[in-house]
C-alpha cells in the first residue's frame, strides 16, 4: 500500500512539471525595457568647443626696421593708454629728417633765386617793349624777352614743386622716427611678449607679416569663441544665454549671451563639415581665466516647461502607410520614413506615429501622438533597432528614471 501512494505522489509531481512546461509554450517575445512617457521641463543647447579670448586686444607690430634699445615692460604686465612700451633705435631716422629738412631749406632758396631771376626777366621784357615801340629794338629781341619771363615763370613753379616734394619727404622722415617709438594705444595686459632687447624687428609688406612685438588685451572683457555646426547655427539667435565651462575651473561654471554669430561658414577639412564661428560674452568673468583656455560652451536655445517627453532612444525611424501602420518590403518604396515610438500593449509593440519638439541629452518632446503614462519600448537599442509592429515582447523592468543602455554603450545622441 505505501509502494502504490509513493508511485501516485510521484506521478502527480510528472503532472505538475509537465503542466507547468506546457504552459511556457508559446512565444515568448524579445525583453524589452520600457518606461511611462511623463511631464518635465526640458531645454534645448547647442554645444561647441574653442578657447577664453580677450573681446579687445592689439598686436604691436614694427611699423620701421631697426634694433629694440628699450622694451620697459613685461608679460603679463598691465599697462595704460600711452604708456611707452616699445623703443627702437633713432639714429639712422633722426639723420634722414635733418636731410630732408636740409633739403627743404635748399628747395625753398632755390624757390627765392628763381623769384628774382624771374623779377630780372620782366624787367628786361618792360625795356625791350618802350624800344619796340619806339622802334628802337627788333621784334626778335622783344620775343626773347618775353621767352625769358615765360621760362622764368616755368622754373619758379618748378621750384615750388620742389618745395612740396621736400615737404613731404620731411614729413615722412618726422613720421618715420616718431615710429621709433611705441606706446600703448589701449589700457590692458601684455598677455604676449614675442621679442627681446637687441632684437631687430621689420615693418610688414604685402607679401611678408611684420615683426609682432608683443599683445596687449583688455581682459575685463572676455570671450568664448566656439565652433558650431551648419545643423546648429540655425538654432542660434543674439542674446541667447549660455554656460561656459572651462577645464582649469571645472567647478566655477561661467555664464554669458550671444553676441555674434557668423554669417559664412568655414569647412572642416578633416570632418567634411562646415563650422559656424560663434561668440560668447561672459557676464563676470573669473579673474583667474587666461587667453586661450579650453571652453565648452552650452547654449540655451529653447526651453520646454510641463513637456511631454520620452527617453530619446526611444523614437525610431520607421516607414508609415498614410493609416499610420508599419509598412516594409516594396510596399514601402516611395514612402518617407516617420519618427515613432513602440507602445506596450497585451505583449506586443504597438508602432505609434509621433511629432517632436525639442530634446536634450536624454529626453526628447512629443508635441503629438502620446498621451501620458503611456508604456513605451525604451531599449535595449540592438531589440529596439529590429523591433517591428505587432512582435511579440516582454517588459523585463521598467527603466530608472533617465534612461538606459545596453551592453554597447547605448545610443549616440546629437541634441537638435
Amino acid at each position: 500500500m505505501k509502494k502504490a501512494l509513493i508511485i501516485v505522489a510521484a506521478l502527480a509531481v510528472l503532472a505538475l512539471i509537465g503542466w507547468a512546461s506546457l504552459r511556457d509554450v508559446g512565444p515568448k517575445g524579445e525583453e524589452v525595457e520600457a518606461q511611462p512617457v511623463t511631464r518635465r521641463t526640458i531645454s534645448a543647447r547647442v554645444k561647441g568647443t574653442g578657447e577664453i579670448a580677450p573681446e579687445k586686444k592689439v598686436e604691436i607690430s614694427a611699423k620701421v626696421i631697426g634694433e629694440i634699445i628699450g622694451l620697459p615692460v613685461e608679460e603679463g604686465q598691465k599697462v595704460q593708454q600711452g604708456q611707452l612700451l616699445v623703443e627702437i633705435e633713432r639714429d639712422v631716422y633722426e639723420a634722414a629728417r635733418d636731410r630732408a629738412r636740409a633739403a627743404l631749406l635748399q628747395a625753398q632758396v632755390a624757390v627765392q633765386r628763381q623769384q628774382v631771376q624771374l623779377a630780372d626777366a620782366e624787367r628786361s621784357l618792360e625795356r625791350a617793349r618802350q624800344l619796340h615801340s619806339q622802334g628802337l629794338s627788333s621784334q626778335q629781341s622783344l620775343d626773347t624777352a618775353q621767352l625769358a619771363v615765360d621760362t622764368a615763370k616755368v622754373e619758379v613753379e618748378a621750384a615750388k614743386a620742389a618745395v612740396a616734394g621736400s615737404h613731404s619727404a620731411l614729413d615722412q622722415a618726422q613720421d618715420d622716427l616718431a615710429r621709433t617709438t611705441i606706446r600703448s594705444p589701449m589700457s590692458g595686459i601684455v598677455i604676449q611678449l614675442d621679442a627681446e632687447k637687441g632684437e631687430t624687428v621689420v615693418p610688414g609688406s604685402t607679401n611678408l607679416p611684420g615683426s609682432v612685438i608683443m599683445t596687449v588685451a583688455d581682459m575685463s572683457r572676455l570671450l568664448a569663441e566656439v565652433e558650431v555646426s551648419e545643423v546648429d547655427v540655425v538654432q542660434l539667435a543674439l542674446g541667447q544665454e549660455a554656460v561656459v565651462n572651462v577645464d582649469a575651473l571645472a567647478d566655477k561654471p561661467q555664464r554669458g549671451h550671444v553676441v555674434e554669430i557668423a554669417t559664412s561658414g568655414r569647412k572642416d577639412a578633416t570632418q567634411g563639415t562646415i563650422r559656424f564661428a560663434v561668440k560668447i560674452v561672459l557676464d563676470d568673468p573669473d579673474p583667474a581665466l587666461r587667453p586661450a583656455m579650453t571652453a565648452k560652451v552650452d547654449i540655451l536655445t529653447a526651453t520646454r516647461e510641463d513637456a511631454l517627453t520620452v527617453p530619446i532612444q526611444a523614437v525610431v525611424k520607421r516607414t508609415l502607410s498614410d493609416e499610420g501602420n508599419e509598412v516594409r518590403g516594396t510596399a514601402a518604396k516611395g514612402l518617407d520614413e516617420r519618427d515613432v515610438v513602440f507602445l506596450v500593449k497585451d505583449g506586443k509593440a504597438v508602432v505609434r506615429k509621433v511629432d517632436t519638439g525639442i530634446s536634450d541629452e536624454l529626453y526628447v518632446e512629443i508635441t503629438s501622438g502620446l498621451d501620458e503614462g503611456d508604456q513605451v519600448v525604451v531599449g535595449p537599442y540592438r531589440t529596439l533597432k529590429a523591433l517591428h509592429d505587432g512582435d511579440p515582447i516582454t517588459v523585463a523592468k521598467s527603466s530608472a528614471e533617465g534612461g538606459s543602455q545596453d551592453e554597447e554603450g547605448g545610443v549616440e545622441v546629437t541634441v537638435s
